[in-house]
């Protein structure tokens, strides 16, 4: 899902579920892999575990991009349902770090720490 300047207030203040949040450029090769990951993997694993997955294009959504105060990309942070932000990262990480992410977002606690009790 496109997070913009104008749809922010219905996905990330009506909302009562955690927000993951990737702003990204177009001509980011970084941002590239991470767009490819949420959209074949990253999305549906939210949904299925009550946290919204968005993407933000930092050049058409400014406003946004300013308010985040994003200075590089790829970018990344959660908004909580009670609009506090948590997880702000700088560039890419590896794959296990973003479900892991969504897992504590979601309240589960990491993959590794659901084996062993």
């Amino acid at each position: 899902m496109e997070l913009t300047d104008n749809n922010y207030k219905e996905i990330i203040k009506n909302n009562d579920k955690p927000v993951f949040i990737d702003f990204y450029s177009p001509t980011c090769g970084p941002c590239q892999i991470l767009t490819k990951l949420i959209d074949e993997k990253l999305e549906k694993y939210g949904e299925e575990n009550g946290v919204l997955v968005v993407k933000c294009n930092v050049a058409r959504n400014p406003k946004l991009a300013d308010a985040f105060q994003v200075r590089s990309v790829p970018f990344t942070l959660a908004v909580m349902p009670d609009e506090k932000l948590q997880h702000a990262n700088m560039g890419l990480k590896n794959e296990t770090y973003y479900f892991e992410l969504i897992d504590n977002l979601a309240g589960k606690g990491s993959f590794f720490s659901r084996l062993f009790t």
